[in-house]
């Protein structure tokens, strides 16, 4: 009898600990890898999926501790839409009436894409370039996913920046305009960027140094040390929260951006100005079924740094950590019928 008692016991606490406790990992390259289906490219980690667009700068992502199919499950939208001018007196987009000039539709059959990868021994790489632009330009977005958490230094005519990678968690993606050429008196470069949650009960919050012309404020003007190009959640960006503001996911960036001539060599540093367009919340999105989904346009409005010259611009998309408790929470709960039976298989011996 006791030992029959023991045995349950024991039984019972392994179980709890085996659902609790993540498997170790023998190889952290086994955690990531880069998959390809019609077209669109899947960044994976044991974290996070990353879904690249085909086609197009688009990128899905959630957890991949679940499915889409679940409609508990958040998978975060941020998609880069379309290139325009800037006409004003500052960098802040007031109204429509100051986006003009040379206007393109990322996502226009008129605009081929072509895809190259890379699976390298510290990092995925994916990298999206357009066709050439009717005034002469390209635009690129190459994506990196970090395996280990990493410092990613780069020189700039001899000062030394460095940017904070944490690894599995995030993407880090480059924005490259190369040789474009500025309509006269245009004052910037803008790209519109939507970002919104397709799943299901989370919330788009806007960071704490986002303009919103509409409210009447204007940040985004504190300065940020040039050497750390680290990202913060918290600032310069969207955070995607749950019902109770606990941060799932965010899409962020730095307001420092680089300037190289067409050799390449370092010229200068300027600043990216964040404005929201326009906040809603669109209905019936997601097979038919009607629910609330918040959605941020953003602009990302650049000035106008000089023609036929290479643009570098470097925001980041990921999930919280913090918020892959879930999966603890769930082998717990799956670990009920287990012990249930356990017990079963005692008391029928005992009688």
């Amino acid at each position: 009898m006791k030992f029959r008692r023991d045995l349950l016991t024991a039984s019972i606490i392994l179980v709890v600990v085996l659902s609790i406790v993540p498997p170790v990992q023998a190889d952290v390259q086994d955690a990531a890898k880069i998959e390809q289906s019609e077209g669109s490219v899947y960044l994976k980690t044991s974290n996070l999926i990353v879904k690249l667009a085909s086609g197009r700068p688009d990128m899905l992502f959630w957890f991949n501790n679940a499915t889409r199919n679940n409609r508990r499950i958040p998978v975060f939208h941020v998609g880069f839409y379309a290139v325009a001018e800037l006409f004003g007196d500052d960098l802040i987009v007031d109204s429509r009436d100051e986006i003009d000039g040379k206007i393109y539709r990322l996502n226009s059959e008129l605009i081929d894409w072509t895809l190259t990868t890379e699976n390298t021994t510290n990092a995925l790489h994916a990298t999206i370039t357009s066709s050439t632009l009717a005034n002469g330009a390209t635009i690129s977005f190459a994506y990196h996913l970090y395996l280990e958490d990493s410092v990613v230094t780069r020189d700039l005519n001899g000062t030394t920046i460095y940017y904070s990678e944490q690894a599995l968690n995030e993407i880090k993606f480059d924005i490259i305009v190369d040789n474009w050429t500025f309509s006269p008196e245009a004052t910037g470069l803008i790209f519109l960027v939507k970002a919104h949650e397709l799943a299901y009960k989370h919330r788009v919050r806007q960071g704490n140094h986002v303009n919103a012309p509409e409210d009447g404020y204007r940040v985004n003007e504190t300065e940020v040390g040039r050497t750390n190009r680290t990202h913060d959640v918290e600032r310069y960006g969207i955070n995607f929260s749950d019902d109770n503001n606990n941060i799932q996911g965010y899409f962020t960036w730095i307001p420092e951006v680089d300037i190289y001539d067409a050799e390449d060599n370092y010229l200068k540093t300027v600043n990216c100005t964040a404005t929201v367009a326009s906040y809603s919340v669109e209905k019936d999105i997601g097979d038919g079924r009607t629910f609330g989904v918040e959605v941020h346009n953003i602009l990302l409005v650049y000035p106008n740094y000089g023609d036929g010259l290479k643009m570098v611009h470097d925001p980041l998309i990921g999930l919280n950590p913090a918020s892959y408790a879930i999966s603890a929470s769930w082998s717990a709960l799956l670990a009920i019928p287990v012990i249930g039976f356990l017990i079963l298989i005692v008391r029928r011996r005992k009688n």
